[in-house]
Formats: structure tokens, sequence, C-alpha cells
């Protein structure tokens, strides 16, 4: 093993004060899952504001190429064979445990995999450019030669992508998710802005594709500099690859990667067996559906981000009582923001859609209020995934996620050669439902957690404090003939009644309250005045 200068091995093995900070492992949750709803806030527009400009500059043909492309690039994610979610775990174990000696080894060998994985990943859909442009791009307007051409300047993207999942999965494993959601927001932010000023000059397809390459490279340097900051002990070296440590870390990956597949697949396989089998139009018309509702999902899951680290450490600090309270406090705060996201958006969907890109595209309305509400179920089985990794036992969500492969690649496949695109919303809903009721009853039944109580104590008041809110603007005025601005209004006003009966319903008890307090003392004054908690 190589110290620098003159470092002893219990120097390396012990971290400083300003290397690996002391904080509790509350606060850094609370601390995560604040930075994941002010990413929420700050990106949220931006798809909402480069959908429409896209279809005006390159049609709904050309858009419908364009998510042929991003469906590619989120196929490719299963080229890190489950090493993303491994590292964040061995990261979090040995940042728990204070060895660098272990992550000095672990960050050298993930670094020289992933790059090997980026670099076969590039070499591969290099050669695959011509056949692929034939077998996925039917009907596209863009000329063979121009998309094999763009294709093979997405890889740039797609490397990139690669690269930015070993970074992510490092930061999350030290438990500095707000670093984490700041980076992925500012690359969503110069995606939109490199994107739209190459749309607006007039490089059409080839401007979408620029700007994703640059803002990849820049988040990918971004990300190096972060990394050295918060681990100035350890010198990222690929040469240094240790495969002991590799052999540990695949002896895992290699369980959660089948987890991660299918949810590349339940998010992607719809569009490229509507490419195949269809076209790219109605690869465009779900992916405008599918991208609301996994941004909503994303936005949503948020709260789950913290899991995984929070689980491994109390994993290896054997720590049950507080497991269980982190299982039931994330379903809490997962279905107090997540059921009155999902009920208004898909009350609203159909007057949004039509607001938004016009009455021509109302055809997604139904369809996007399907997959937001199959969505945020299968979100629901999160907590419990989260923590089956941080402990390690990945044999029960390998067995759902095979579930739901299967059933949606059997079924989807079968449904859009009949019923196209309505077909491909029925097969991954099916699949998403029948996978996740597996996982929940097998968890449940493996930790002896009781369910009932956990859907009283999580969900009912959410749900039923979500339909109340959703009655009163339904009863307040019709949907069909709002506006940008009535639209708004009645979001406010469901946030409003939502917000007032929830905290009536004294759904917060007193460690909610506290959390609160601790990072905005405001509170206590407004629990006086209100008398709540």
């Amino acid at each position: 093993m190589h110290l620098e200068n003159d470092q002893t091995l219990e120097e390396v093995r012990v971290a400083p004060p300003r290397a690996i900070p002391d904080i509790s492992l509350g606060t850094k949750i609370i601390r995560n899952v604040i930075s994941g709803g002010l990413r929420y806030v700050f990106v949220a527009p931006i798809p909402f504001i480069m959908t429409p400009l896209i279809l005006s500059k390159i049609g709904v043909r050309g858009y419908g190429t364009w998510a042929v492309f991003l469906a590619i690039n989120g196929l490719t994610s299963l080229a890190d064979l489950g090493l993303v979610g491994t590292l964040s775990k061995f990261v979090a174990e040995y940042h728990a445990q204070r060895d660098l000696v272990a992550m000095r080894r672990v960050l050298n060998s993930g670094l020289a995999l992933f790059l090997s994985i980026s670099a076969f990943i590039g070499i591969a859909l290099w050669t695959l450019a011509p056949r692929l442009q034939g077998l996925l791009f039917r009907g596209s307007p863009t000329p063979s030669a121009e998309l094999v051409l763009l294709f093979r300047l997405f890889l740039v993207v797609i490397a990139a992508n690669i690269l930015n999942l070993l970074f992510s999965s490092v930061t999350s494993g030290l438990q500095r998710l707000d670093l984490t959601n700041l980076i992925s927001a500012v690359n969503v932010f110069l995606n939109a802005l490199f994107s739209a000023s190459l749309l607006l000059a007039g490089f059409g397809l080839r401007g979408l594709v620029y700007g994703y390459a640059a803002s990849g490279v820049i988040t990918v340097a971004v990300y190096l500099v972060l990394v050295r900051r918060l681990l100035p002990n350890i010198v990222l070296n690929p040469l240094q690859f240790d495969r002991q440590e590799a052999q540990k870390m695949f002896s895992f990956s290699f369980r959660l990667y089948i987890t991660q597949a299918a949810v590349a697949v339940h998010n992607q396989i719809e569009k490229v067996f509507l490419a195949m089998l269809i076209g790219v139009t109605p690869v465009g018309w779900y992916d405008i559906a599918s991208d609301i509702s996994l941004k909503l999902r994303n936005a949503i899951s948020f709260v789950l981000s913290p899991v995984l680290p929070a689980a491994s450490e109390l994993s290896a600090l054997r720590d049950e009582h507080r497991m269980r309270e982190l299982y039931y406090r994330t379903h809490k705060y997962l279905a107090l923001i997540g059921i009155p996201a999902v009920c208004f958006a898909a009350g609203v969907s159909r007057r949004f859609v039509e607001l938004w890109l016009g009455p021509q595209l109302e055809i997604i309305a139904f369809p996007l209020s399907v997959l937001l509400i199959v969505s945020f179920a299968n979100l629901v089985t999160g907590p419990g995934f989260y923590i089956f990794a941080g402990q390690g036992n990945l044999a029960p969500c390998i067995n759902s996620a095979v579930l739901g492969i299967t059933v949606n690649l059997v079924l989807s496949l079968g449904l859009i050669y009949k019923y196209g695109f309505s077909g491909a919303v029925l097969g991954t809903s099916a699949a998403l439902i029948l996978a996740a009721g597996y996982f929940l009853s097998v968890f449940h039944r493996s930790t002896g957690y009781p369910f009932l109580p956990l859907l009283r104590g999580a969900y009912l008041k959410p749900l039923l404090c979500s339909f109340l809110a959703l009655a009163v603007i339904l009863a307040l005025r019709p949907m069909d003939d709002l506006s940008w601005l009535g639209l708004a209004t009645m979001a406010a006003i469901f946030g409003s009644v939502y917000c007032i009966v929830i905290l009536l319903s004294r759904f917060f008890d007193p460690y909610d309250w506290s959390k609160m307090e601790s990072f905005f003392p405001g509170i206590r004054l407004m629990r006086k005045l209100w008398g709540v908690g």
C-alpha cells in the first residue's frame, strides 16, 4: 500500500476532523432531505420550459428522435453492474468506521472500473451506431448519415453520465447529498441553458447533443474537485486498483445490479419497443408522459436518498432500534410529501397538458395520470429496499426485480404490438404494481415490522387530507377553462388546505417538531400561535 510522504498507517486510517466531521445521523438525514427538496424547486420548471421549446424547433418526430437518444443514455446506466449503489454503501460503512485505508482502496478500484466500463461502452456503441440507426429511428426526419454522426457525438454524454454516477455515489455515501443535489441541479440547468441557446440559434437536434455533452464534461470536472476537497487525504488514482477490493464490491454489486436493471427496464424499455414496432412519434408521446411522472417521482424520492447510507451506517453499528425507526419515519415523510403531489398532479393533468403543449397532445393526459399513480405506488417500496440493501440482504430485492422485469418485457411487448401507445402504459403499470406488492409482503414478513400500523400512521392522514383538498378545489371551479394563473391559484389553494388540515390532524409527533425547529427556529412560534403539536 502506498502512503503519502511520511504518513503512518494509523494516521491514514483515522480521518482528521476536517475530513470526516462528527455530525449526528438525524441531522445528516434532515439536511439531505431539505437539499433534495430545494433541488426539486430549482429544477422543476426546466422540463416544462424545454419540452415546448424542443417541440417548436424540431417537431414531434424530432422530439421522438431525441427521446430515443435519451432512452439509450438511460439504458447505459445498466453498464455500471450495480457498482453505484455498492460504492455508496461501502463508502458509508468506511466513513462510519473512519477507515480511510479501505476508503482509498474502494475509491481507486471503483474509478478504474468505471473508466473501463465507460471505454467499453463507448467503443461498442461507436461500432454499432449504423445498425442502431436503422433499428431504432424509424420515421425520424433526420438523415441517416446525420443520425450516425450525432449518435457518435452523443457518446460523450454517455461517458460523462457513467463517470458522474461514480462521483455521485461517493458524495451520497459520505451523506453529503446536499452537494449531490446541488451538482445535479447545476447539471440540469446547464443542459437546459446550452441546449436552449443552441436550439434558438438554429442548430436543431445537433444543438441538443452539443448542449448535453458540454454540461456532462463540466459536471465531471466539478465532481473531481469536490471529491478532492471532501477527502483531502485520498488521491484518486485508477492505477492503484485493488483486485481483492474489486472482488468484494462485485460480490455485492451483482446482486444489487438486478434491482437496478429493473429500474432502467421499467423507465426505458417501452420507448425501445415503441421505436422498434411503431415509430418515433409514439416514443415522443410516451417520453413526455413518462418523463413528467418520473420527474415527480424523483422529486418525491429525495425523501429516500439518505436511507441507503443511513441504513448502511446503522447496519455497521448493529442498531436495530434506529433501523426500524428509520423505516417508519421514511414512510411517514414519503406519504406527507408524495400523496398530495400525486393527487394534485393527477387531478389537473388534462388541463395542464392542454395549457402546456396544446389540445393536439391531450392524448398523453390520461396515461400521465396513470403513470403518476403507479410510479408512486412503486416508490413506496423504497424504504424497505434501501434498508435491505444497507444490510446486504438483497435476495428479496432481486426476486421482486426479476418478477417486475419478466412481466414488463413479456406484457409490454405483446400489448404494444396489439394496442400501440396505450399498451406501453398498461404493460409497465401492471409490472410495477405486481413487483411492489410482492416486495412489500416479503419485507414485512421477513422483518416482522407490522404493516397495518404503517398504513394507519404514515399514509391514512395524508391520503384523507389530500382528497379533502382536491375536493375543495374541484368544488370551487371546473378545471376545463383555467388559465396558467388559475391553475397556479388552485395549486396554492390545494397546498394551503392540505397544510392546514394535516397540521390540525396532529400528524407530526414531538420528534418531528424538534427536528423541524432545529433547522427552522421560527416554527416554534408558529406552533404556539396555531396551538398545534
